[in-house]
């Protein structure tokens, strides 16, 4: 899909207004004050031992059920006026809300980019939302508009969560999805047949999402309300006001089809591509950024930087090494250039000094080894590996590999991956999908409380060895005044 490219000063005034409008109501006034909500939704994976894919979402919503001047409620109340169906609504609802939401590769531990997996992206996006209720039916319409890339700080926030979770920072934020604009429009439709069994089709349209979404709907328990609300963030569709309390619990099982996804990467690839031979059996390919043997094909996985290849990547790493390098540094060199440099954590820290220090391992030998060491053990975890210190490690592993052509070749196809680590690049699309949502709802006159787990296969086509699901947790919570 074409790239929508916009002025984003556009996107800062669109903001402005927005978060502007509720008070304009209010000097505006109105006969009867309707019923406001504030709503928040928090979604993660973090409760699930998980640590990938969709890892983050968080929504801040103030919603009226009646009468406003929010944009889409202005394009309905246009609309009444040609569609005969929409001035029979037997309720509305309209919002303005703010969301952040976060996506890693499998792989957070290393800094290079995981080839076959999900790139790291992160989107802000303010929006507009409007629900016509009908007996037993529910139409919504959401415009969103937003950024996506650095511009967001994803790596700040999802950096404060995992401090406060006690978890492991993610390295590789600097090879996110770049900044760009995004405008996109949603359409959600659900209809009731009977209060406890629904259908659900959604919709949507834009360069951040393009897809079809279906599903049955089944509530089990007290059911009082004619209609469900939506069951997650990307989901956001209210319930309808109720007189009396609700508590039932949902299972949603589904279908999503997508064209275009902007989450799985942009469309600009390195365009250098190129083939080294040196024999007739050996060589390495150079192709959209990602080197490639072939003749050895027990060398890609020292280049391959996918989940879980860490000790075969050191297993072959050390068959390259002479036999004199002391074990600490070893792996302090093999973590600085092939594992992406995470900081060792205090068991693993006080073996490599031990091992350094048995060894009489001087800077005689290695040069400014006293820097490596603080740089590669005692940094912040939140910062990648310096560059002096990512010199210092290619320098040491280069005066200490056993000379030969396939060495070469590993070093050869190092340095031309670290050229490419910062830039971002696209996973291929997966059209179909199934998703399964379950949880409970609460509800009263005034509050609004619902608790789910999501489980979807994966969006993309992966690497072999991938987890082909991934799953999070859901929370909503509404104060209704």
């Amino acid at each position: 899909m074409r790239r929508l490219n916009f002025n984003p000063n556009w996107v800062r005034v669109s903001i402005l207004v927005l978060c502007l409008l509720p008070f304009v109501q209010n000097l505006l006034g109105e006969e009867k004050k309707p019923t406001e909500v504030a709503k928040v939704i928090w979604e993660n994976d973090v409760f699930l031992l998980s640590d990938r894919e969709y890892t983050n979402g968080v929504r801040l919503e103030y919603g009226v059920y009646g009468n406003t001047l929010f944009p889409t409620n202005l394009v309905f109340s246009g609309l009444a006026k040609l569609l005969p169906i929409l001035p029979s609504r037997t309720s509305e609802y309209h919002s303005l809300s703010a969301m952040h939401t976060l996506y890693t590769p499998t792989n957070i531990f290393t800094s290079d980019t995981a080839f076959g997996e999900r790139p790291y992206s992160a989107q802000g996006l303010v929006s507009s939302l409007s629900t016509i209720f009908w007996t037993r039916t529910a139409f919504t319409w959401e415009l969103l508009v937003g950024e996506m890339g650095p511009a967001v700080q994803g790596k700040y926030f999802q950096n404060r969560i995992h401090y406060l979770t006690n978890s492991p920072l993610s390295q590789g934020w600097d090879s996110q999805i770049p900044n760009q604009n995004l405008v996109q429009s949603n359409l959600d439709f659900k209809y009731f047949p009977t209060q406890k069994v629904g259908f659900q089709t959604t919709a949507k349209l834009g360069n951040l999402d393009t897809s079809f979404f279906i599903a049955p709907i089944f509530r089990f328990g007290r059911v009082n309300s004619p209609v469900s609300g939506g069951f997650s963030l990307q989901d956001p569709s209210p319930p309808p006001l109720i007189e009396s309390s609700e508590f039932y619990f949902f299972i949603r099982p589904g279908i999503k089809m997508q064209t275009f996804n902007a989450t799985l990467g942009n469309t600009r690839q390195n365009p250098f591509s190129g083939l080294v031979e040196t024999d007739q059996q050996t060589g390495v390919l150079f192709q959209e950024g990602r080197p490639i043997f072939i003749g050895e094909p027990l060398y890609n996985t020292l280049v391959g930087e996918g989940s879980g290849s860490a000790v075969p990547r050191f297993l072959l790493y050390q068959s390259l090494v002479s036999r004199d390098t002391p074990y600490g540094m070893e792996i302090l060199v093999f973590n600085s250039i092939f594992n992406g440099a995470p900081v060792p954590d205090r068991g693993l820290r006080l073996s490599i000094l031990q091992s350094l220090i048995s060894s009489n391992t001087t800077s005689a030998e290695y040069p400014y080894l006293e820097y490596f060491l603080y740089e590669t053990l005692f940094r912040d975890r939140a910062e990648g590996i310096s560059l002096g210190a990512k010199f210092l490690a290619y320098q040491y592993f280069y005066n200490s590999t056993v000379p030969n052509q396939q060495s070469n070749f590993v070093i050869l196809a190092l340095l031309f991956n670290e050229e490419n680590q910062n830039q971002s690049y696209r996973v291929e699309t997966r059209r179909w999908q199934g998703k399964l949502s379950t949880g409970v709802v609460f509800q009263n006159q005034d509050y609004f409380v619902q608790g789910g787990i999501e489980v979807s296969s994966l969006e993309y086509k992966s690497e072999l060895g991938l987890l082909p699901v991934f799953y999070y947790t859901s929370l909503q919570c509404g104060k209704k005044f």
